[in-house]
């Protein structure tokens, strides 16, 4: 499935729909592509191939696995991190809004058509910067 999304830093925290707890793993790096392992609030687990193709764009495949499978996992890598999301709607589009345990807070905005407007609790555009990726975080922290 293809995945179109813009990034940007949290400007503030707008009052949002539902909250959940994600703790994730890369296991493996081929180029552009990743496998990652993903707990969501300790209740459910998905593994996760993607294929980046532009800094807006990506193909995701996402399989709900077993938990103890996912935690074992999680545990084989030590690139890893662990984030709040806050999920909301913007003009029809689906809004993630990821808090990192250093407070640091980044606003993911999938869209199918290109966005028009913009909500106004996002701040500067950091769609394509390497060091807000979730990789580079996990791998080098903020």
């Amino acid at each position: 499935m293809i995945e179109r999304e813009r990034k940007f830093k949290l400007a503030y925290m707008p009052k949002t729909d539902s909250t959940i707890k994600i703790k994730q793993g890369y296991l493996m790096f081929d180029g552009n592509k990743h496998l990652r392992v993903r707990i969501i609030n300790n209740e459910k687990a998905y593994l996760t191939f993607k294929t980046i193709h532009t800094a807006k764009e990506r193909t995701e495949y996402e399989y709900e696995i077993p938990m103890i499978e996912a935690i074992e996992m999680l545990k084989s890598t030590e690139i890893k991190l662990e984030k709040t999301r806050h999920k909301t709607t913007f003009e029809g589009n689906v809004v993630d809004i990821d808090i990192y345990p250093n407070g640091v807070g980044v606003v993911e905005i999938e869209y199918e058509n290109e966005l028009l407007s913009l909500p106004d609790y996002c701040g500067e555009e950091i769609t394509g910067l390497e060091q807000y990726s979730n990789i580079s975080i996990a791998h080098e922290g903020f």
